[in-house]
């Protein structure tokens, strides 16, 4: 998938042993996919050695801001010993409601003057303050001319990203780039023989929107959305706890043995339903592309029983839930990587950072 990293830090993205490590910071857990790059039939191709995720306990990271640091330094520690990773070189994924992607076409100069002209032209269509974000521009294509940059603005907000950063470090990581986490995303689950396809992250807490064009990225939303305001809604429904509403959750679905939660998680669905419909509707009216072939879901509140069949009947397109593995060569090669992908470990965010810089 094409687009551009950014190094923040002198730290080689490749560690001494030649694996690359994708580091992924979610709402209920910290994951990191150390991955080997190789060839296969004389293409680029990855190979996993090593998946492993512990668990972070409600609050930690809340919609991709870190409000306590010191437990998401513990966890990192505890995820580096308990699965005796050696190297410490990270590529850190970055997802935030607030985090903008946008079109962007810049003059074809060197990249030092790009740079320094990039906050003039972002503060035209960022709405934060251009001393508090992170900014970036990523080249998608030259003008036929070749006078002409077309590519992807990019802007993240400063705080949240240094709070992220400086947790990692304490735990003795090196950050070697950030990249956008949407962007792992879409090189993990994207399907290379699709022309036009949506993939979407249903995480915890917010859900990830990535509609790409033969592997270029052409619309990137984050929503502040996700399987914990079903969890809680339906908890309010039915005047139950949220642990009990969690189980009940994954036990019935949306085409359970229990009607009244199928309702109540049906009608919490709508308004994400409601903002993928429209994102995918902004897509084709604003872009002269093929047809988009199929919605790929991932993440966490990618299993609940009925969500294909619900966005398949409320889009028009076939969705599908698809394997964060599957452009992994040796997915089935050792007990370790089975045993991760059998229980849903290996996140599309960490997989495809490495994916990234590996292949």
């Amino acid at each position: 998938m094409k687009h551009r990293q950014v190094r923040i830090n002198r730290v080689g993205i490749i560690n001494p042993d030649g694996h690359v490590i994708g580091l992924d910071i979610g709402a209920t857990a910290v994951r990191a996919s150390i991955l080997a790059a190789g060839t296969l039939d004389g293409r680029p191709s990855v190979t996993v050695h090593g998946i492993g995720q512990v668990e972070l306990a409600s609050g930690v990271v809340v919609k991709g801001e870190v409000r306590e640091p010191d437990a998401l330094t513990a966890a990192l520690r505890q995820l580096w010993t308990a699965h005796k990773f050696e190297c410490r070189n990270v590529i850190l994924g970055v997802a935030n409601p607030q985090v903008l992607v946008r079109d962007l076409s810049v003059p074809n100069i060197d990249p030092g003057r790009r740079a320094k002209a990039l906050p003039f032209q972002a503060k035209e269509v960022i709405a934060l303050p251009i001393e508090e974000v992170v900014l970036d521009f990523s080249p998608l294509e030259t003008s036929a001319d070749g006078e002409t940059l077309h590519g992807l603005l990019i802007a993240a907000p400063r705080k949240p990203l240094l709070a992220m950063v400086h947790a990692v470090e304490q735990a003795k990581l090196r950050v070697a780039r950030v990249d956008l986490a949407s962007f792992g995303i879409l090189r993990a689950i994207g399907g290379e023989q699709l022309t036009v396809e949506a993939v979407v992250d249903l995480g915890a807490h917010m859900t990830t929107i990535v509609i790409h064009d033969h592997g270029v990225p052409r619309l990137v939303r984050t929503l502040a959305r996700g399987g914990d305001d079903l969890t809680a809604n339906l908890a309010e429904r039915l005047n139950i706890e949220v642990l009990e509403a969690e189980t009940l959750k994954r036990q019935s679905g949306l085409d359970g043995a229990n009607p009244e939660a199928n309702r109540a998680l049906a009608e919490s669905l709508r308004p994400l339903l409601a903002e993928i419909r429209t994102s995918i509707g902004y897509f084709r009216s604003s872009r002269n592309t093929a047809p988009i072939e199929r919605i790929s879901l991932t993440g966490g509140g990618a299993n609940l029983s009925g969500l294909t069949q619900v966005m398949t009947d409320q889009t028009g397109l076939p969705a599908a839930v698809v394997d964060p593995l599957q452009h992994v060569r040796n997915r089935l090669a050792s007990k370790e990587v089975r045993g991760a992908q059998f229980e849903g470990a290996p996140s599309a965010v960490a997989l495809g950072l490495a994916m990234g810089a590996a292949a």
